[in-house]
């Protein structure tokens, strides 16, 4: 069963979710594995670790409406620890999928870590009234413009990931000397405040915490995703190279089954109402906020530029093999 997160964070994947496939053999009962002694189809347990992010309506709606049980899995999710505890689980195959970004899976392959990106899930805002991360401040900071920030202090999720790598590509840009600007690691959770006192001059923020900090009278400077590359990939789901080879049929299946989750997010009331149900999102935040921009497809060529980014400001040393990354799945 899925527990109840603490609160609808979204966006940026940087915090990555663990997925979990429970797949073992049965006991050797005599009983057939497609079915029980009543004569049912038996389903293929499938534990899907998450964080708390509204990002994941389209995963939580699939599970409602049935997609992965028709599928012959049966998904169930569970919040997970974050950060460095994804990788080595799903490497460990305590977990055969996770929640990612791309720029901390392009580390990863680059110092041989058996991941492949099995889904794209999310992507930055592709217009720039759409409004789903933003570089927050305060009101009176004097900070109007990416110039204004030479010189400040700007809190990230993570260093060295994709938040820093944008706002560096957009202060180059802009002629601005990215080493004059400071990056402080602070959780989501806590920017806001970090910004009021003056811990930091601004913040990198995904959804709700744009909305959040614009009603704690905070200002939106800019959408540094959007800023850096309209439709920025974001969010994504990948597994372990080794068990996706060995397990074929089952990585197909949950394929399949998230794809046509994905492509079910063009109903954004039927998102709105599993953000409701699954996290803490209030329906006046609901209102307010923006939503992710959810895609199944891997955009290769955004991919490639986002790690022309990444090589530019030494996040990674090397050119991605993004054919080696992505897996692929079998021709229906």
């Amino acid at each position: 069963m899925t527990r109840k997160p603490t609160t609808a964070l979204l966006g940026l994947l940087l915090a990555t979710a663990l997925f979990a496939a429970a797949c073992g053999d049965d006991e050797d009962t005599g009983d057939d594995a497609s079915g029980t002694d009543d004569g049912t189809e038996e389903l293929t347990p499938i534990k899907v670790g998450i964080l708390p992010l509204s990002g994941l309506a389209p995963l939580w709606y699939g599970i409602e409406q049935g997609y992965f049980e028709e599928e012959g899995l049966e998904v169930t999710t569970e919040i997970g620890g974050g950060g460095a505890e994804l990788t080595p689980a799903v490497l460990n195959d305590d977990y055969q999928f996770a929640i990612g970004e791309y720029v901390s899976t392009l580390q990863a392959r680059e110092n041989n870590v058996g991941i492949q990106v099995v889904s794209n899930l999310t992507n930055g805002a592709s217009t720039p009234d759409a409004h789903i991360n933003g570089l927050l401040v305060k009101a009176d900071s004097g900070i109007d413009s990416v110039e204004d920030l030479a010189g400040k202090t700007v809190a990230v999720n993570g260093l060295s990931g994709i938040d820093d790598v944008t706002i560096k590509a957009i202060l180059d840009a802009n002629g601005i000397d990215p080493l004059d600007v400071e990056f402080v690691e602070v959780p989501f959770p806590d920017m806001i405040a970090a910004v009021e006192s003056g811990q930091v001059d601004a913040a990198s923020e995904p959804e709700p915490f744009v909305t959040l900090g614009e009603q704690a009278g905070l200002v939106t400077l800019l959408d540094p995703y959007y800023e850096a590359l309209p439709g920025l990939p974001l969010g994504l789901v990948f597994g372990s190279e080794e068990w996706l080879a060995d397990n074929p049929e089952l990585a197909n299946a949950f394929h399949r089954a998230l794809v046509r989750s994905i492509e079910a997010s063009s109903d954004t009331e039927a998102m709105g109402e599993v953000i409701l149900a699954e996290t803490d999102t209030t329906p006046e935040l609901l209102d307010e906020m923006a939503l992710d921009d959810w895609s199944a497809e891997v955009d290769r060529a955004k991919l490639t530029a986002l790690a022309e980014m990444a090589l530019t400001y030494d996040v990674l040393t090397e050119e991605p093999d993004l054919d080696a990354l992505i897996w692929t799945p079998e021709s229906e």
